[in-house]
């Protein structure tokens, strides 16, 4: 690693703004005009040898900070590019070799227990609401409300999202939830539910779901197509 890092400051080129995770470009950059240049070519061979060798790394004047590359690596297919993002439902999306796990669900970094102990009550404590509807997608809806201790108030078709119903649930301390279906598809193709959290006065699901809009209950039924 230090004859490589040598050998490109010797060639005249600063490599400080490069690092491991943007490794793919290095192919790419490699097969423009510039890139090929006598000039250029040591820096690109110096960043492939680096990226052979190592995981993640940042190299500064005096110092370069090299980490190993992952021991487990799980992703998922994300649109239609051949994209992936990280993922996995049952354990770390990454591990290194001293341990440090990082865990995702469908792309969003959460917390160990969103994936390998989700539950009603660590949901409920939770504040960042990306966790929040991570775990809930995990632990799926039936069971949150069933051990949240939620009540079934009403249910009514969604008028801003046709074929799907929404479903309105009394919860603790004054609110409620109602549960519905994104309106727009995902880049996967799936579609998302989510529950909105609604003054514990509504029995209309309708009604509770134009208030997260500002709107009456009439002017949601106008809508055509709810994202």
């Amino acid at each position: 690693m230090r004859a490589v890092l040598d050998a490109a400051h010797e060639g005249g080129d600063n490599p400080l703004w490069t690092w491991n995770s943007t490794s793919g470009w290095c192919s790419v950059w490699a097969e423009f005009p510039w890139g090929r240049s006598e000039s250029a070519a040591p820096l690109w061979r110096a960043w492939a040898e680096v990226d052979r060798l190592c995981g993640a790394w940042w190299p500064g004047e005096r110092t370069c900070v090299v980490a190993e590359r992952p021991r487990v690596l799980r992703t998922e297919p994300a649109g239609d590019l051949d994209e992936v993002r990280l993922h996995c439902a049952d354990g770390p999306a990454v591990r290194y070799v001293d341990g440090w796990e990082l865990y995702f669900w469908h792309g969003v970094r959460v917390p160990q227990w969103v994936i390998t102990a989700p539950t009603a009550a660590a949901v409920d404590a939770e504040t960042n609401i990306e966790i929040r509807r991570c775990a809930i997608e995990n632990l799926g809806w039936p069971a949150y409300l069933e051990q949240a201790g939620t009540r079934l108030v009403a249910t009514a078709p969604d008028p801003g999202n046709d074929g799907f119903e929404l479903l309105l649930y009394d919860m603790a301390r004054d609110r409620r939830v109602v549960v519905a279906t994104n309106g727009s598809l995902e880049r996967d193709g799936t579609r998302r539910r989510y529950g909105l959290s609604v003054p514990g006065h509504f029995t209309d699901p309708i009604a509770a779901v134009a208030w997260t809009y500002g709107l009456s209950a009439a002017q949601y039924c106008l809508l055509v197509q709810r994202t």
